[in-house]
């Protein structure tokens, strides 16, 4: 009986292992902290053209993502005449919406939404774990109240090539950086494991 249950645990610990980090070897971090090195110049306005599929509905416009200062950031997004379609503040981990056009004020969508400008945009992440994908890729897992954060980044320039959000058992948002320069992720692409949205930006250029 006892025999049983010891087994029943790990058949259920190890069914239950993030997907992401599943039979990774584990290793020691260096660092207690990564710092995700996109959308931190103050000086910068961050500008992307974006186009945003949510729920049967597709959007297109340009993105601008503000660094208003330390752990503060500011998104808006307008169609290209100008039109705002949503505008919103992350401050501290809090949300301060200014504006959301009507087809996408629903909790569902907005909770959605600025989940994933969070993991885009937080620049100090606490290291829990760290695991080797390859030779040349590195994972460093950080929690974010009851789910984590992976990023995976080149593990000689610790270029940050991929974020995946997971719960405790599903990846849930993977976030993925391409053509790097300076600090400036020109295409990013935000894909849903299990909800219908996805976003896709292309860097235009800052003002």
């Amino acid at each position: 009986m006892r025999f049983s249950i010891i087994s029943l645990v790990v058949v259920l610990l190890f069914s239950c292992a993030i997907p992401t980090v599943k039979g990774l070897p584990e290793f020691n971090s260096t660092i207690n902290q990564f710092s995700n090195p996109y959308f931190t110049d103050v000086n910068t306005d961050y500008v992307y053209k974006a186009k945003i599929s949510a729920y049967d509905n597709v959007f297109g416009g340009i993105l601008i993502i503000k660094k208003i200062k330390e752990n503060n950031h500011r998104i808006v997004f307008t169609t290209n005449f100008g039109n705002k379609i949503f505008d919103f503040e992350l401050i501290n981990n809090e949300v301060k919406m200014h504006f959301i056009m009507e087809e996408l004020n629903r909790k569902i969508i907005t909770k959605t939404l600025t989940r994933d400008f969070k993991t885009l945009t937080q620049e100090h992440n606490n290291i829990q774990k760290k695991f080797k994908k390859s030779l040349q890729e590195t994972i460093y897992q950080s929690k974010t109240k009851n789910r984590y954060n992976h990023y995976i980044v080149v593990s000689n320039t610790n270029e940050l090539k991929k974020i995946i959000h997971t719960s405790h058992s599903k990846e849930k948002i993977s976030i993925t950086f391409n053509k790097v320069q300076n600090n400036i992720a020109k295409t990013i692409n935000i894909h849903h494991k299990n909800a219908p949205i996805k976003i896709d930006l292309d860097y235009l250029g800052n003002n």
